[in-house]
């Protein structure tokens, strides 16, 4: 018997060897310090550097070149599904009044060598970011408003930015990229954020939750920290209050499983919007999925939430659950938290997609009956939905009849 929540880093496996690791390169003969740029280098307007110095100003070199280092060492366990893909880190710098982000003589990995890889990251490291608390500039750099919001940005097609969102979108294109994906790096100590790791591929991606979960376990080794995928659901109590609650609702789960003799139980709850993404021009607050299903919609999310595993057979089941967020505008679930009361099918399996989004994993994991009720915790007036799946029609019955 399984309770609670086990983690969802992604382990390095037998698949890798169907994966691509990147060829990290970082130039190692310039000290990492500061940009310091006259005013005949930097145009504010294009935000690039026709030559960038690098000299110690403010901001310690030391540690921005620790930091430099275990980025180089974090993209070094990386494999990702692309082959044609760049990863470069963007550091900040402060130059008299201005804050910057530069990526020249960062480290960045390549999936491959390739001339339109080179050529954007050559333009890059030509470009400054600015990232002034009063200067709108700011808005035409993803990497830019990551650094200054603390959180991801991400689209499946850079064509879905207009040249305001991404003045460097033509020249992405032009090199033949299209994906992309910007996290917020932050020192696991501090807790500050110490620079910006983007991410763009040929592909078209439909999700980025493999590639963020790459990056926050490789990220993890070094002692920096990002955003998962399917992260925590919005709630509105303290870590530990809402422990307690947690404690409660397994001791439930696991009771509930006894009785009935269900094979698991689990728990949902909103997903928080903790992403930005762009779609159709428009740059949108977007749940922690990373996936274009999700955009401009109310999700449900079971991630670091209760959950009971009687049958351990039923485990592929759960964690598909896991890696999927629900509309709280379909579904058993959804109609349970929408009605504030429950919701019962007898048999699943003969749903549609859009009326049960889970069917196919059901049908896998001989699951049919199907439960799920609303949940209000008083002290915390925080929002759940308690699920049960069963394998016998009769038996999902007896327990919808029973509440």
């Amino acid at each position: 018997m399984l309770r609670g929540e086990i983690s969802s880093e992604l382990a390095v496996t037998s698949e890798s060897r169907y994966l691509n690791p990147l060829r990290v390169v970082r130039n190692k003969d310039t000290t990492v310090t500061d940009v310091e740029l006259g005013a005949d280098r930097f145009d504010p307007v294009h935000q690039k550097t026709q030559d960038l110095e690098l000299v110690a100003h403010r901001i310690d070199p030391v540690h921005q070149n620790k930091i430099s280092e275990r980025i180089e060492a974090a993209l070094k366990l990386l494999t990702l599904r692309e082959q044609r893909v760049l990863v470069q880190f963007w550091l900040p710098h402060e130059t008299g009044k201005q804050q910057l982000l530069v990526t020249k003589d960062q480290p960045y990995g390549l999936g491959v060598n390739d001339v339109g890889l080179f050529a954007y990251r050559q333009d890059s490291e030509r470009n400054a970011l600015v990232v002034d608390n009063d200067n709108e500039e700011e808005g035409r750099s993803p990497a830019a408003r990551v650094f200054k919001r603390g959180l991801p940005e991400w689209a499946s097609d850079l064509n879905n930015y207009n040249r305001k969102q991404f003045q460097r979108q033509e020249c992405a294109v032009r090199c033949n990229l299209h994906g992309y994906l910007a996290l917020p790096v932050f020192d696991s100590t501090t807790r500050l954020c110490v620079g910006v790791l983007e991410l763009l591929t040929s592909s078209n991606y439909t999700s980025y939750a493999y590639e963020v979960q790459q990056l926050h376990s490789a990220l993890k080794t070094v002692e920096l920290k990002t955003q998962q995928a399917f992260d925590y659901p919005t709630l509105n109590v303290p870590n530990e209050c809402r422990q307690k609650d947690f404690d409660k609702i397994c001791g439930i789960l696991k009771t509930v499983c006894g009785i009935h003799s269900s094979p698991l139980a689990q728990t949902w709850a909103v997903s928080q919007h903790t992403s930005y993404v762009s779609h159709e021009n428009v740059i949108l607050k977007s749940c922690s999925s990373f996936d274009t299903r999700c955009v401009g919609k109310v999700c449900m999310s079971r991630a670091a939430l209760p959950y009971h595993v009687q049958d351990l057979a039923k485990w592929p089941f759960l964690k598909a659950c896991r890696e999927r967020h629900l509309d709280v505008s379909c579904g058993l679930v959804g109609k349970a938290f929408i009605s504030r009361g429950s919701c019962f099918c007898g048999d699943v399996t003969k749903l549609s997609e859009e009326e049960y989004p889970l069917v196919h994993n059901a049908r896998m994991n001989g699951l049919t009956a199907c439960f799920a009720i609303f949940l209000r915790s008083v002290e915390a007036n925080d929002d759940y939905v308690h699920q049960r799946e069963c394998t016998s029609p009769k038996l999902g019955a007896d327990i919808e009849a029973e509440h």
